[in-house]
């Protein structure tokens, strides 16, 4: 009777330490709700990630102004000048860098959900694949927030930034007037692409922030994919009364800012035009849009 006593008296212990040891697992980790296309999917990450590997440049400033731990990030970073400063101790990534990411034992991996090795990244850790057009800017930082702990920071961050730019846009809509018309231009591989409200080079800032007018037909344009391509002869039906044009900084002028056509479009004849540097003007980071928030505010005042 003793004897059985004692094996009772074991398993129990054993179970109890299965229990506190599947306990202490779970504790380390945590659901994250990734956003497709296809609504959210369910993703278990590391309750407090360590060693960040960030593959998708576009969410590597944000999570770094969390004071996120990243080790690994992909190279396109060094594009831009804002961002080459926080990144200069970190190791820079390829696209097809895989091994590389795997030597760097990361506890996670951030991507786009286009990345065509998400499958091999998933076997060396988390990964999070976001899809870009399923979270605005600010939802983006929210999201950076949530996989850091950081929802607290974010919310001050975003009241700031609301603020600011709302005194900014108002101050910017007194001088070229509240009903103004913005447009967003630039020359990719020869193509010619405007912008919507939440593409990058500085649209977030614009439509969103400063609460600038977009042309009718560029907003039904990019209604569905957030951007369009347009050819020469149809720059004239999406410029507005004020043109933004992203390029990179040392390239020669697009050829389309050379025709006639552009030339003679309205917003070109009253000087209402601008080159950016769209190296930083891709990111929407909190790095970047300030950076972005000061210039912008700058030129279109002194454009009017």
């Amino acid at each position: 009777m003793k004897n059985l006593w004692l094996v009772m008296i074991a398993v129990v212990l054993v179970l109890a330490a299965c229990g506190q040891t599947s306990n202490d697992k779970s504790s380390d980790t945590k659901s994250f709700e990734l956003k497709t296309a296809k609504g959210e999917k369910e993703v278990q990450i590391p309750q407090n990630p360590e060693r960040i590997v960030v593959l998708a440049p576009t969410y590597a400033g944000g999570l770094k102004y969390l004071g996120a731990h990243i080790v690994g990030v992909s190279d396109q970073i060094d594009q831009s000048t804002i961002l080459v400063p926080k990144f200069k101790d970190v190791d820079k990534l390829g696209a097809e860098d895989v091994e590389k990411v795997a030597t760097l034992k990361p506890d996670l991996i951030i991507t786009y959900n286009t990345d065509k090795n998400v499958s091999k990244l998933e076997k060396i850790a988390p990964t999070l694949a976001f899809d870009y057009a399923q979270y605005d800017y600010l939802e983006q930082q929210e999201a950076m927030g949530e996989i850091l702990n950081k929802e607290k920071e974010v919310k001050e961050w975003k009241a700031k930034w609301e603020n600011q730019t709302e005194k900014d846009g108002k101050d910017i809509q007194k001088v070229i007037g509240e009903d103004a018309t913005v447009s967003i231009f630039e020359d990719f591989n020869k193509k010619i692409y405007a912008y919507g409200k939440n593409w990058g080079r500085g649209s977030e800032v614009i439509y969103q922030a400063f609460d600038l007018e977009m042309p009718e037909a560029l907003e039904k344009a990019t209604e569905k994919e957030g951007w369009t391509e347009v050819s020469k002869e149809a720059v004239g039906k999406y410029a507005g009364d004020y043109i933004v044009t992203a390029k990179a900084k040392d390239a020669a002028l697009p050829d389309f800012q050379k025709t006639d056509l552009w030339q003679n479009l309205e917003a070109v004849q009253n000087n209402h035009t601008f080159n950016v540097d769209a190296s930083i003007y891709w990111y929407n980071d909190p790095y970047s849009l300030d950076y972005i928030r000061k210039d912008l505010k700058e030129k279109l005042l002194s454009e009017s």
